[in-house]
Protein backbone atom coordinates (compact mmCIF):
# COMPACT_ATOMS: atom_id res chain seq x y z
CA UNK A 1 0.00 0.00 0.00
CA UNK A 2 1.06 3.23 -0.55
CA UNK A 3 2.03 6.06 1.85
CA UNK A 4 -1.17 7.26 3.78
CA UNK A 5 -1.39 10.22 5.59
CA UNK A 6 -2.34 8.20 8.89
CA UNK A 7 -2.17 5.04 9.88
CA UNK A 8 -3.72 4.02 12.75
CA UNK A 9 -3.25 0.81 14.52
CA UNK A 10 -6.49 -0.14 16.71
CA UNK A 11 -9.56 0.16 16.33
CA UNK A 12 -10.72 0.86 19.63
CA UNK A 13 -12.17 3.54 21.63
CA UNK A 14 -8.97 5.64 20.59
CA UNK A 15 -8.79 4.07 17.52
CA UNK A 16 -12.56 4.31 16.20
CA UNK A 17 -12.73 8.28 17.64
CA UNK A 18 -9.63 9.22 16.02
CA UNK A 19 -10.45 7.91 12.64
CA UNK A 20 -13.88 9.40 12.27
CA UNK A 21 -11.87 13.13 13.39
CA UNK A 22 -9.49 13.00 11.19
CA UNK A 23 -11.33 11.85 8.33
CA UNK A 24 -14.21 14.55 8.60
CA UNK A 25 -11.92 17.47 9.93
CA UNK A 26 -9.49 16.75 6.25
CA UNK A 27 -11.37 14.79 3.85
CA UNK A 28 -8.51 14.26 1.31
CA UNK A 29 -6.10 12.89 3.55
CA UNK A 30 -5.72 8.95 3.10
CA UNK A 31 -6.55 7.77 6.81
CA UNK A 32 -5.67 3.68 7.51
CA UNK A 33 -7.07 2.01 10.48
CA UNK A 34 -6.21 -1.63 11.58
CA UNK A 35 -7.16 -3.95 13.59
CA UNK A 36 -6.87 -7.61 13.70
CA UNK A 37 -10.70 -7.92 13.63
CA UNK A 38 -13.64 -6.64 12.21
CA UNK A 39 -14.85 -3.53 14.90
CA UNK A 40 -15.30 -3.44 17.61
CA UNK A 41 -12.61 -6.54 18.22
CA UNK A 42 -14.06 -8.56 20.71
CA UNK A 43 -11.07 -8.36 23.37
CA UNK A 44 -10.68 -4.79 22.82
CA UNK A 45 -11.31 -2.51 26.16
CA UNK A 46 -14.06 -0.82 24.07
CA UNK A 47 -15.81 -4.20 23.51
CA UNK A 48 -18.77 -4.69 25.84
CA UNK A 49 -22.04 -5.00 26.74
CA UNK A 50 -22.62 -1.88 27.90
CA UNK A 51 -20.10 1.45 29.95
CA UNK A 52 -20.88 4.08 32.07
CA UNK A 53 -21.60 6.89 31.12
CA UNK A 54 -20.68 10.04 33.75
CA UNK A 55 -18.82 13.48 34.31
CA UNK A 56 -18.91 12.49 37.82
CA UNK A 57 -14.88 12.73 38.55
CA UNK A 58 -12.63 14.51 41.39
CA UNK A 59 -10.60 15.75 38.59
CA UNK A 60 -12.05 18.83 37.43
CA UNK A 61 -10.26 18.35 34.04
CA UNK A 62 -11.65 15.42 33.13
CA UNK A 63 -15.04 16.66 34.59
CA UNK A 64 -14.93 19.04 31.98
CA UNK A 65 -13.95 16.93 28.94
CA UNK A 66 -16.94 14.89 30.35
CA UNK A 67 -19.50 17.41 30.19
CA UNK A 68 -18.33 17.84 26.67
CA UNK A 69 -18.87 14.31 25.72
CA UNK A 70 -22.05 13.61 27.69
CA UNK A 71 -23.54 16.49 25.97
CA UNK A 72 -22.91 14.57 22.93
CA UNK A 73 -24.31 11.42 24.32
CA UNK A 74 -27.24 13.40 24.62
CA UNK A 75 -27.93 14.81 21.55
CA UNK A 76 -26.10 14.00 18.22
CA UNK A 77 -27.49 11.75 16.17
CA UNK A 78 -24.77 9.30 16.30
CA UNK A 79 -24.50 8.27 19.88
CA UNK A 80 -27.82 9.47 21.45
CA UNK A 81 -29.96 5.91 20.65
CA UNK A 82 -27.18 4.49 22.38
CA UNK A 83 -27.30 6.25 26.08
CA UNK A 84 -29.29 5.64 28.89
CA UNK A 85 -29.72 8.36 31.27
CA UNK A 86 -30.44 6.21 34.36
CA UNK A 87 -28.84 8.24 37.24
CA UNK A 88 -25.81 7.16 39.28
CA UNK A 89 -25.17 6.13 42.81
CA UNK A 90 -22.44 6.37 44.91
CA UNK A 91 -21.83 4.38 48.06
CA UNK A 92 -18.50 4.71 49.26
CA UNK A 93 -15.91 6.05 52.11
CA UNK A 94 -13.22 7.67 49.90
CA UNK A 95 -14.70 10.70 49.23
CA UNK A 96 -15.79 10.70 45.64
CA UNK A 97 -19.15 11.34 45.40
CA UNK A 98 -18.30 14.57 47.71
CA UNK A 99 -15.11 15.11 45.27
CA UNK A 100 -17.24 15.62 42.06
CA UNK A 101 -20.69 17.40 43.77
CA UNK A 102 -17.64 20.20 44.80
CA UNK A 103 -16.23 20.44 41.12
CA UNK A 104 -19.89 20.82 39.82
CA UNK A 105 -19.80 24.07 41.95
CA UNK A 106 -16.23 25.26 40.81
CA UNK A 107 -17.54 24.81 37.28
CA UNK A 108 -21.05 26.41 37.68
CA UNK A 109 -22.99 23.01 35.94
CA UNK A 110 -26.19 22.09 38.05
CA UNK A 111 -26.64 18.78 37.05
CA UNK A 112 -29.44 18.25 39.33
CA UNK A 113 -26.75 16.13 41.45
CA UNK A 114 -27.93 15.30 45.51
CA UNK A 115 -26.49 14.51 48.34
CA UNK A 116 -28.07 11.56 50.65
CA UNK A 117 -28.41 10.03 53.71
CA UNK A 118 -28.02 6.35 53.86
CA UNK A 119 -31.46 6.54 54.70
CA UNK A 120 -32.47 8.90 52.41
CA UNK A 121 -30.88 7.01 49.50
CA UNK A 122 -32.42 3.68 50.47
CA UNK A 123 -35.87 5.32 50.60
CA UNK A 124 -35.27 7.22 46.95
CA UNK A 125 -33.89 3.62 45.39
CA UNK A 126 -35.64 0.89 46.95
CA UNK A 127 -34.16 -1.64 44.96
CA UNK A 128 -30.70 -1.34 47.04
CA UNK A 129 -33.05 -1.92 50.18
CA UNK A 130 -30.49 -5.17 51.07
CA UNK A 131 -27.33 -3.47 49.69
CA UNK A 132 -24.32 -4.25 51.65
CA UNK A 133 -23.80 -0.52 52.58
CA UNK A 134 -22.11 -1.73 55.65
CA UNK A 135 -19.44 1.13 56.71
CA UNK A 136 -20.61 3.60 53.95
CA UNK A 137 -20.57 7.43 54.55
CA UNK A 138 -23.42 8.88 55.05
CA UNK A 139 -23.45 11.72 52.26
CA UNK A 140 -23.91 9.35 49.54
CA UNK A 141 -23.94 10.89 45.80
CA UNK A 142 -26.99 10.92 42.84
CA UNK A 143 -26.40 12.20 39.99
CA UNK A 144 -29.48 11.81 37.78
CA UNK A 145 -27.90 13.31 34.50
CA UNK A 146 -25.14 10.09 34.56
CA UNK A 147 -26.03 6.54 32.86
CA UNK A 148 -24.57 4.07 30.61
CA UNK A 149 -24.52 3.44 26.93
CA UNK A 150 -24.37 0.33 24.48
CA UNK A 151 -20.66 -0.44 24.11
CA UNK A 152 -20.64 -3.10 21.18
CA UNK A 153 -23.36 -1.02 19.13
CA UNK A 154 -22.01 2.18 19.74
CA UNK A 155 -18.47 1.93 18.68
CA UNK A 156 -19.78 0.35 15.42
CA UNK A 157 -21.65 3.01 14.76
CA UNK A 158 -19.05 5.33 14.47
CA UNK A 159 -16.66 3.04 12.67
CA UNK A 160 -19.49 2.65 9.86
CA UNK A 161 -19.62 6.97 10.53
CA UNK A 162 -15.33 6.64 9.52
CA UNK A 163 -15.89 3.95 6.90
CA UNK A 164 -18.73 6.11 5.20
CA UNK A 165 -16.29 9.27 5.66
CA UNK A 166 -13.13 7.31 3.66
CA UNK A 167 -11.45 5.43 5.99
CA UNK A 168 -9.86 2.55 4.94
CA UNK A 169 -9.99 -0.57 7.35
CA UNK A 170 -7.67 -3.18 7.22
CA UNK A 171 -8.19 -6.65 8.71
CA UNK A 172 -4.60 -7.46 10.27
CA UNK A 173 -3.21 -8.18 13.47
CA UNK A 174 -0.01 -6.01 13.71
CA UNK A 175 3.00 -7.82 14.16
CA UNK A 176 5.91 -5.18 14.20
CA UNK A 177 6.27 -1.71 13.73
CA UNK A 178 8.66 -0.56 10.36
CA UNK A 179 11.31 1.83 10.16
CA UNK A 180 13.44 3.84 7.88
CA UNK A 181 16.64 1.99 7.57
CA UNK A 182 18.83 4.69 5.56
CA UNK A 183 18.28 8.31 4.37
CA UNK A 184 17.49 11.19 6.31
CA UNK A 185 14.39 9.65 8.18
CA UNK A 186 16.63 6.55 9.50
CA UNK A 187 14.95 4.85 12.26
CA UNK A 188 11.96 6.73 12.00
CA UNK A 189 8.64 5.03 12.18
CA UNK A 190 7.24 4.29 8.31
CA UNK A 191 4.71 1.95 8.78
CA UNK A 192 3.40 -1.56 10.48
CA UNK A 193 3.28 -4.74 9.28
CA UNK A 194 1.06 -7.70 9.72
CA UNK A 195 1.21 -11.28 11.13
CA UNK A 196 -0.37 -12.07 7.34
CA UNK A 197 2.76 -10.39 5.73
CA UNK A 198 1.27 -7.46 4.45
CA UNK A 199 2.92 -4.18 4.95
CA UNK A 200 0.54 -0.73 5.52
CA UNK A 201 3.20 2.50 5.64
CA UNK A 202 2.39 5.85 6.27
CA UNK A 203 3.18 9.51 7.28
CA UNK A 204 1.70 8.88 10.85
CA UNK A 205 1.93 6.02 12.58
CA UNK A 206 -0.63 6.29 15.56
CA UNK A 207 -0.62 3.53 17.98
CA UNK A 208 -4.00 3.10 20.00
CA UNK A 209 -3.27 -0.47 20.95
CA UNK A 210 -4.14 0.05 24.27
CA UNK A 211 -2.69 -3.24 26.93
CA UNK A 212 -1.02 -4.75 23.89
CA UNK A 213 1.26 -1.12 23.35
CA UNK A 214 4.31 -2.73 25.55
CA UNK A 215 4.48 -5.76 23.76
CA UNK A 216 4.22 -4.51 20.18
CA UNK A 217 7.17 -1.71 21.04
CA UNK A 218 9.28 -4.32 22.64
CA UNK A 219 8.63 -6.59 19.79
CA UNK A 220 9.09 -3.97 17.13
CA UNK A 221 12.82 -2.86 18.63
CA UNK A 222 14.04 -4.57 21.92
CA UNK A 223 17.63 -3.24 22.10
CA UNK A 224 16.32 0.63 21.79
CA UNK A 225 15.91 1.49 25.33
CA UNK A 226 14.53 4.62 24.71
CA UNK A 227 11.74 3.24 22.60
CA UNK A 228 10.45 1.26 25.76
CA UNK A 229 7.04 1.93 27.52
CA UNK A 230 8.62 1.40 30.81
CA UNK A 231 5.53 1.56 32.90
CA UNK A 232 3.85 4.45 31.45
CA UNK A 233 1.11 2.13 30.17
CA UNK A 234 0.55 -1.36 32.43
CA UNK A 235 -1.56 -3.93 30.62
CA UNK A 236 -4.41 -4.50 33.30
CA UNK A 237 -7.28 -6.44 33.40
CA UNK A 238 -10.88 -6.20 35.50
CA UNK A 239 -13.05 -8.72 35.84
CA UNK A 240 -17.10 -8.51 34.69
CA UNK A 241 -19.98 -10.99 34.91
CA UNK A 242 -23.20 -10.89 33.07
CA UNK A 243 -26.39 -11.72 35.11
CA UNK A 244 -29.88 -12.72 33.23
CA UNK A 245 -32.90 -11.39 35.44
CA UNK A 246 -35.39 -13.22 34.76
CA UNK A 247 -38.77 -11.74 32.97
CA UNK A 248 -41.06 -12.12 36.06
CA UNK A 249 -38.60 -10.44 38.32
CA UNK A 250 -37.40 -7.58 35.87
CA UNK A 251 -39.44 -4.90 36.87
CA UNK A 252 -38.07 -4.74 40.38
CA UNK A 253 -34.68 -4.01 38.66
CA UNK A 254 -35.49 -1.86 35.53
CA UNK A 255 -35.62 1.39 37.39
CA UNK A 256 -31.91 1.32 39.29
CA UNK A 257 -29.49 3.72 38.51
CA UNK A 258 -26.23 2.79 37.68
CA UNK A 259 -23.86 1.73 41.26
CA UNK A 260 -20.82 2.31 42.03
CA UNK A 261 -20.15 0.26 45.21
CA UNK A 262 -16.55 1.30 47.19
CA UNK A 263 -16.14 -0.29 50.43
CA UNK A 264 -13.02 -2.10 51.34
CA UNK A 265 -15.52 -5.40 51.52
CA UNK A 266 -16.98 -4.49 47.90
CA UNK A 267 -15.23 -2.33 45.24
CA UNK A 268 -17.54 -2.49 42.03
CA UNK A 269 -20.23 -1.44 40.06
CA UNK A 270 -23.55 -2.26 38.71
CA UNK A 271 -25.34 -1.28 35.47
CA UNK A 272 -29.22 -2.00 35.44
CA UNK A 273 -30.96 -4.08 33.04
CA UNK A 274 -30.84 -3.99 29.02
CA UNK A 275 -34.25 -4.01 27.13
CA UNK A 276 -34.28 -7.75 27.53
CA UNK A 277 -33.43 -8.44 31.20
CA UNK A 278 -29.32 -8.85 30.73
CA UNK A 279 -27.35 -6.93 33.91
CA UNK A 280 -23.51 -6.21 33.79
CA UNK A 281 -21.70 -6.39 37.51
CA UNK A 282 -17.52 -5.28 37.41
CA UNK A 283 -15.20 -5.62 39.69
CA UNK A 284 -12.89 -2.73 39.90
CA UNK A 285 -10.07 -4.50 41.64
CA UNK A 286 -7.39 -4.72 38.70
CA UNK A 287 -4.38 -7.02 37.87
CA UNK A 288 -1.23 -7.59 35.74
CA UNK A 289 -0.01 -11.14 33.96
CA UNK A 290 3.38 -10.34 34.06
CA UNK A 291 6.09 -12.48 31.64
CA UNK A 292 9.90 -12.21 30.77
CA UNK A 293 10.14 -10.20 27.11
CA UNK A 294 13.14 -12.15 25.95
CA UNK A 295 14.26 -10.15 23.24
CA UNK A 296 14.27 -7.04 25.25
CA UNK A 297 15.25 -8.05 28.83
CA UNK A 298 12.14 -6.51 29.98
CA UNK A 299 9.36 -7.69 32.59
CA UNK A 300 6.46 -6.68 31.22
CA UNK A 301 2.32 -7.23 31.69
CA UNK A 302 0.70 -9.03 28.30
CA UNK A 303 -3.10 -9.69 27.88
CA UNK A 304 -3.04 -13.79 28.23
CA UNK A 305 -2.44 -15.35 24.80
CA UNK A 306 -5.84 -17.35 24.88
CA UNK A 307 -8.37 -14.77 23.47
CA UNK A 308 -11.47 -16.42 25.37
CA UNK A 309 -10.07 -14.83 28.27
CA UNK A 310 -10.10 -11.30 26.91
CA UNK A 311 -13.51 -12.09 25.49
CA UNK A 312 -16.84 -13.47 27.38
CA UNK A 313 -16.54 -17.21 28.35
CA UNK A 314 -16.08 -19.50 32.05
CA UNK A 315 -12.20 -18.89 31.52
CA UNK A 316 -11.48 -16.57 34.61
CA UNK A 317 -10.18 -17.89 37.77
CA UNK A 318 -12.63 -19.11 40.31
CA UNK A 319 -11.30 -16.64 42.76
CA UNK A 320 -11.70 -13.70 40.32
CA UNK A 321 -15.56 -14.83 39.90
CA UNK A 322 -15.95 -14.87 43.53
CA UNK A 323 -15.16 -11.31 43.69
CA UNK A 324 -17.15 -10.26 40.59
CA UNK A 325 -20.48 -12.67 42.49
CA UNK A 326 -19.65 -10.69 45.77
CA UNK A 327 -20.66 -7.69 43.85
CA UNK A 328 -23.49 -8.78 42.42
CA UNK A 329 -24.58 -9.98 46.10
CA UNK A 330 -23.69 -6.84 48.13
CA UNK A 331 -25.82 -4.56 45.64
CA UNK A 332 -29.10 -5.95 45.50
CA UNK A 333 -28.60 -8.39 48.42
CA UNK A 334 -27.34 -12.07 48.72
CA UNK A 335 -30.90 -13.75 48.30
CA UNK A 336 -32.03 -10.84 44.99
CA UNK A 337 -34.92 -12.90 43.11
CA UNK A 338 -34.36 -13.69 39.58
CA UNK A 339 -30.71 -13.24 38.85
CA UNK A 340 -28.04 -15.78 36.88
CA UNK A 341 -25.15 -14.96 36.65
CA UNK A 342 -24.14 -16.59 32.72
CA UNK A 343 -20.56 -15.40 31.85
CA UNK A 344 -17.60 -13.99 32.82
CA UNK A 345 -14.57 -11.55 31.54
CA UNK A 346 -11.24 -10.47 32.24
CA UNK A 347 -10.94 -6.88 30.20
CA UNK A 348 -7.39 -5.72 29.37
CA UNK A 349 -6.49 -2.12 29.16
CA UNK A 350 -3.75 0.21 29.60
CA UNK A 351 -3.57 1.97 33.13
CA UNK A 352 -0.74 5.00 33.66
CA UNK A 353 0.51 5.83 36.81
CA UNK A 354 -1.86 8.56 37.06
CA UNK A 355 -4.92 7.65 34.78
CA UNK A 356 -4.08 10.46 32.38
CA UNK A 357 -3.94 9.28 28.98
CA UNK A 358 -1.58 9.35 27.03
CA UNK A 359 -1.99 11.50 23.54
CA UNK A 360 1.87 11.92 22.72
CA UNK A 361 4.15 11.88 20.26
CA UNK A 362 6.57 9.18 20.78
CA UNK A 363 10.18 11.56 21.84
CA UNK A 364 12.60 8.74 20.38
CA UNK A 365 10.87 8.04 17.02
CA UNK A 366 10.07 10.54 14.75
CA UNK A 367 6.85 9.45 12.76
CA UNK A 368 5.12 7.40 15.86
CA UNK A 369 2.23 8.64 17.90
CA UNK A 370 0.66 7.48 20.63
CA UNK A 371 -2.76 7.32 22.26
CA UNK A 372 -4.07 5.16 24.87
CA UNK A 373 -3.66 4.34 28.43
CA UNK A 374 -7.61 4.46 28.73
CA UNK A 375 -7.44 3.09 32.37
CA UNK A 376 -10.75 1.54 32.53
CA UNK A 377 -12.79 5.17 32.39
CA UNK A 378 -12.11 6.50 29.05
CA UNK A 379 -15.10 4.77 26.89
CA UNK A 380 -17.46 8.13 27.92
CA UNK A 381 -15.14 10.17 26.09
CA UNK A 382 -15.56 8.33 22.45
CA UNK A 383 -17.57 11.31 21.11
CA UNK A 384 -14.78 14.23 21.47
CA UNK A 385 -11.87 11.32 22.63
CA UNK A 386 -10.77 12.10 18.54
CA UNK A 387 -10.82 15.74 18.58
CA UNK A 388 -7.56 15.47 20.97
CA UNK A 389 -6.01 12.75 19.30
CA UNK A 390 -6.49 14.69 15.90
CA UNK A 391 -5.37 17.66 17.13
CA UNK A 392 -2.13 16.08 18.86
CA UNK A 393 -1.30 14.60 15.68
CA UNK A 394 -0.88 18.66 14.13
CA UNK A 395 0.67 19.47 16.96
CA UNK A 396 -2.51 21.86 18.03
CA UNK A 397 -3.10 20.72 21.75
CA UNK A 398 -2.93 23.61 24.58
CA UNK A 399 -0.21 23.72 26.59
CA UNK A 400 -2.17 21.95 29.05
CA UNK A 401 -3.31 19.34 27.59
CA UNK A 402 0.07 18.37 25.93
CA UNK A 403 2.01 18.15 29.26
CA UNK A 404 -1.01 16.10 31.12
CA UNK A 405 -1.02 13.99 28.19
CA UNK A 406 2.35 13.75 27.67
CA UNK A 407 4.67 10.41 26.79
CA UNK A 408 7.23 11.99 29.81
CA UNK A 409 5.55 13.63 32.48
CA UNK A 410 5.55 13.51 36.16
CA UNK A 411 2.39 11.46 36.88
CA UNK A 412 0.84 13.49 40.10
CA UNK A 413 -2.63 13.78 40.47
CA UNK A 414 -5.37 10.92 40.15
CA UNK A 415 -8.14 10.40 37.36
CA UNK A 416 -9.28 7.44 38.56
CA UNK A 417 -6.82 5.89 41.44
CA UNK A 418 -8.93 2.71 42.01
CA UNK A 419 -7.83 1.10 38.68
CA UNK A 420 -4.20 0.82 39.48
CA UNK A 421 -3.14 -2.65 39.75
CA UNK A 422 -3.20 -4.25 42.61
CA UNK A 423 -2.56 -7.95 42.10
CA UNK A 424 -0.78 -10.26 39.47
CA UNK A 425 -2.84 -12.94 37.00
CA UNK A 426 -1.27 -15.77 38.45
CA UNK A 427 -1.96 -15.09 42.36
CA UNK A 428 -5.33 -16.24 41.65
CA UNK A 429 -6.60 -19.81 41.56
Amino acid sequence: MSNADYVIVGAGVFGVSTALHLATSEPDATVVLIDRSPCPCPSAAASDLNRIIRADYGDVFYMDLALKAIDKWNTDPLYAPYFHRTGMVFAENIGMGSASFNNYKKLGVDPGAEMLTVDQARARFPVFSNANWTGVADDMYYNPCSGWADADPSMQAVAEAALAAGVQYVQGAAERLVFAEDGDHQGACVGVRTVQGDEIRGNKILLCTGAWTAQLIADSAPQNEKMQVNGRMVAAAATACIVRCAPEHLAKYRDAPVHFLGMPHTHGESIPPTVDGILKFNYEVSFTNTQHHEASGQTLSIPPVRTSQSTWSQDVPEQLKQSVRTVVQHVYGENAPGLTVETYRMCWDAVTPNQDWIVSPHPACKGLYIAGGGSFHSFKFLPILGQYVSRMLKGELTPEEAEKWAWDRPDVGAACEMYIPKNDLKDFE
